[in-house]
């Protein structure tokens, strides 16, 4: 068997600067991730001693300055708030709650001098660069930021399928990315640069953004440079080296990972797809702040997680060829159906009937013989026909990818049933829905 090889990725994103004193306050009114240091409850009563030991935020952050990055977790049952200089995940909504795209967040820059005033980097899929760069302009309004497009930047992800590799990014974020102030955090930053744990000190002045990629605990880094990597010695040190082999590898092996572990990226889905931020698992991905107060799209998601109303999620599936034989449901050894599936172009796929393999009958009993009706006089609005109700599509799936995608479905269906069919030029495909390990039970 082949030892795992530690894997760097160039990625197509496009990065987009925010920079001002009121940078910070712009971007939180923005975002579902928290940037202000407050902590919003409705009822005083119900903060916990957890959450008593961030009080003194609004001392110890100066929002007006390029402090840092709030990190936090949901279903950490600490709920701890620590300050850094790595990237979070994070999406944009709309005024009615739904999503516009993801991104990451990097404080810029990521170590060295914080400088003066807020300055962030936010990384997204080119395809939503200029939607975002519009509704940014829209909501700029008199605040004190300047936003830029940045023709200039590189987005690089690094990765390895390996305990080794998990047990390094675990003992990495342990030692230095535990800071609790933007003072600390800063020098913390700092000393990792300084001990080419990963980076090439020679390279270092041209990181100017480093994120762990906690959608899943430990997926992976990333890295946002200043100028653009050939080899991989160019930006790793020798002591990373030195424990991982290294290989370049093309942004498709990236994407074909995240389909597999079940990580949905908004722009896998078919342009101006209506999702809410729960549909795409935001939740279980490290991009949400429960009591962050206001910001655009909040209303409806703090509504809908307070009152348990999550219906929908977006689920990883796999797609296998099916064949009926002897009156049952087979998967076959061909690939042509799900050949076929793949042709066909993006909007056609979110178009198709999902429906359980194992359907119950929907023909009615056989009724008794009715007795003779009377004679009724014939109704002035002439006859009408039975209507049919149409039936309803179990779930839709949003994007395909050989024999892995993704489908949106309700979370009882899957739960009860993990098999669906579709049809695609009058061939049966399975579409087997999996819950993903990693998300919370």
């Amino acid at each position: 068997m082949c030892a795992p090889i530690e894997r760097l990725a160039s990625l197509s994103k496009s990065v987009i600067n925010v920079k001002g004193p009121d940078a910070t306050k712009f971007l939180n009114g923005l975002i579902t991730t928290r940037l202000l240091p407050n902590i919003v409850k409705k009822k005083q009563h119900t903060i916990s001693a957890s959450e008593n030991r961030h009080v003194n935020l609004n001392d110890i952050i100066d929002i007006n300055t390029n402090w840092g990055l709030m990190h936090e977790d949901i279903y950490d049952p600490e709920q701890r708030i620590l300050i850094g200089r790595h990237g979070i995940n994070s999406m944009f909504l709309n005024s009615k709650g739904r999503v516009i795209t993801d991104c990451f967040l990097y404080a810029h820059p990521f170590h060295g001098q914080k400088g003066d005033v807020g300055d962030y980097l936010v990384e997204i899929d080119p395809a939503q660069e200029q939607t975002l760069m519009s509704l940014l302009k829209i909501h700029k309004l008199s605040a004190r930021v300047k936003i830029k497009k940045c023709r200039d930047l590189f987005s690089y992800y690094l990765y390895e399928d390996s305990p080794e590799f998990d047990g390094w990014v675990d003992d990495v974020q342990a030692r230095y990315f535990q800071s609790m102030d933007p003072e600390e955090a800063l020098h913390d930053a700092n000393r990792f640069i300084q001990s080419e744990e990963l980076i090439n000190k020679g390279f270092a002045d041209h990181v100017v953004g480093l994120a762990f990629d906690n959608r899943i605990p430990n997926f992976g880094v990333k890295v946002v440079s200043d100028v653009a990597i050939e080899e991989p010695s160019q930006i790793l040190s020798q002591l990373f080296t030195s424990k991982f082999d290294i290989g370049l590898v093309a942004e498709d092996n990236v994407t074909n990972r995240r389909f597999d572990n079940g990580v949905f990226e908004t722009h896998d889905a078919v342009e101006n797809t209506s999702l809410l931020p729960f549909d795409c698992n935001l939740d279980y991905t490290n991009g949400l702040s429960l009591e962050k107060g206001c910001y655009v799209g909040q209303e409806l998601t703090i509504r809908t997680y307070n009152n348990g109303t999550i219906r929908k999620r977006i689920f990883p599936v796999t797609f296998h060829d099916l064949k009926l034989e002897n009156g049952e449901y087979v998967t076959g050894a061909s690939l042509e159906s799900v050949t076929s599936l793949n042709e066909l172009d993006r909007e056609a796929i979110t178009k198709l009937t999902v429906s359980p393999l194992n359907e119950e009958s929907e023909e009615p009993a056989e009724p008794a013989e009715p007795a003779e009706p009377a004679e009724s006089a014939p109704s002035p609005f002439g006859s009408s026909k039975t209507v049919r109700k149409r039936k309803s599509s179990a779930g839709k799936i949003l994007a395909v990818r050989g024999q892995l995608g993704f489908a949106l479905f309700n979370i009882e269906d899957v739960e009860k049933n993990s098999l669906y069919k579709t049809e695609v030029g009058g061939e049966n495909i399975l579409v087997e829905a999996k819950i993903p390990d990693w998300w919370p039970e």
